[in-house]
């Protein structure tokens, strides 16, 4: 065989060569982000779980969107504070069972002579969760309100 037919052959199997490389490349490149893709797939997700309240308010502010709640069954102690919830519906169930979506403040959180601020005790039940804003406390918010009576 020639130089010429020698050299040619070797830039064929350099060319080939190459290629293999690429593709391999790119292989591990494809199973590589599958496999990041199915990581992802099976980390937790980073969402709140609701938990159904029933018990009294006992101050509401229409204006904050803001109500003291006492949950029963929870009993206090002397120095414990109020627990602050920021209600965040616009959807809501009234004592009748009507359910209401017009953005309405629910009837059991407001005051019943129509005051923005209310310590009138109404029974409701709250669908509630806990939002973690990294600080010393906890957000409680409200997104659900059923009244009671």
């Amino acid at each position: 065989m020639s130089i010429m037919g020698q050299e040619r052959l070797a830039g064929v199997a350099k060319t080939r060569r190459a290629r293999v490389s690429i593709a391999l490349a790119v292989i591990a490149a494809v199973i590589a982000g599958l496999g990041g893709y199915w990581i992802g797939l099976s980390r937790e997700r980073h969402s709140a779980t609701a938990v159904v309240l029933t018990g009294t308010v006992t101050w509401s502010n229409k204006e904050t969107r803001l109500i003291a709640f006492e949950t029963d069954g929870v009993v206090r102690k002397s120095n414990d504070g109020d627990t602050i919830y920021s209600v965040l519906t616009d959807h809501w169930q009234d004592a009748a069972g009507t359910i209401r979506s017009d953005s309405t403040y629910p009837t059991c959180l407001g005051g019943e002579s129509g005051d923005a601020v209310s310590m009138d005790h109404h029974r409701a039940e709250l669908t509630v969760i806990d939002w973690d804003t990294g600080g010393a406390q906890w957000v409680h918010v409200a997104v659900q309100v059923r009244c009671l009576g």
